[in-house]
């Protein structure tokens, strides 16, 4: 029996792909950033390593963990679904429009953020937008919530039309992934007593990650998996040791050169996908690093 026996597509893709031109498609290339997993990750990662130094929405680390955990299990929770549920995406996912302006590395640039391959249902995007944006709404403290949650929305909002003028996902792909995101931001909200106890969000992207594995042995199931394990251990060893606030500015400076670290190892990884074994060794000290970033700050000054 067929999830959707009639099809996902109910017209919206075509219409708003079919009338994009170069401009649009470029500018909600840039959009659709908002939820892509790199920035989603150096967004939890940031925060985490400032505190309550970030600008405007700085808050405690462990509530900046429990951010950037919902970044973690995202990965994990969206591999499980896309790998069980195997849907495709819509005709021309795949191909590039002819982009004026673009010549050389920039028009790879823009080829990778405005087209997409794999399994679409549910969307990623959506999904993790909801759980990471959704959940910096409910720890921060800048604004009120009700501002909070409008920006929040506003972001999922974009980042949910950026999928369908791009024409990379159904309108049925967008609104289940926003509506599984809400779900799992939720329960994990309440299981980590309200983000206070992040450790319990990387537990539970390790018990996704697992689950992810179920779906055949991939770069993606493995990074998953690893970047999960390599938290996971990293936070049960300095839990108690990691400051909660930042103690001096070259604190932050020297966590954001672990961080950076983190993040060229990780690019590296996904570029050149190496054997399954590195993929998950690379992974885990690659967001290992991060969790240990503001202690290796401070000790480091």
């Amino acid at each position: 029996m067929q999830l959707f026996p009639n099809g996902r597509g109910v017209g919206v893709t075509e219409t708003l792909h079919g009338l994009a031109e170069w401009p649009v498609v470029l500018l909600f290339g840039l959009v659709t950033q908002l939820g892509d997993g790199w920035f989603l990750f150096v967004l939890g990662g940031a925060l985490f390593v400032a505190g309550e130094a970030f600008p405007l929405a700085g808050v405690d680390r462990r509530r900046a963990l429990f951010v950037f955990g919902l970044a973690l299990t995202y990965v994990a929770v969206i591999g499980a679904l896309k790998g069980f549920f195997g849907l495709g995406r819509p005709p021309g996912a795949t191909e590039p429009l002819a982009l004026a302006l673009s010549p050389g590395a920039l028009s790879t640039l823009l080829e990778s953020a405005t087209t997409a391959d794999g399994p679409g249902f549910p969307s990623g995007h959506a999904l993790g937008t909801t759980m990471v944006w959704g959940g910096l709404a409910l720890v921060v403290d800048w604004g009120t919530s009700r501002q909070r949650f409008a920006g929040a929305a506003a972001v999922v909002g974009l980042v949910s039309l950026s999928r369908l003028v791009l024409g990379v996902h159904y309108l049925v792909d967008v609104v289940v992934g926003t509506a599984v995101g809400a779900l799992v931001l939720g329960a994990l909200y309440r299981f980590a007593d309200g983000g206070t106890e992040p450790g319990r969000v990387l537990g539970v992207a390790v018990a996704v990650g697992v689950l992810g594995l179920l779906n055949g042995l991939t770069f993606d199931s493995v990074a998953a998996i690893g970047g999960a394990v390599g938290g996971w251990v990293v936070w049960r060893a300095v839990a108690d040791s990691t400051p909660v606030h930042p103690t001096s500015g070259r604190e932050v400076l020297a966590g954001f050169g672990v961080l950076a670290g983190a993040g060229v190892l990780f690019a590296a990884l996904e570029a050149y996908e190496p054997p399954l074994v590195l993929a998950f060794a690379g992974t885990a000290v690659a967001v290992g690093g991060v969790v240990g970033a503001p202690l290796l700050g401070e000790r480091a000054v």
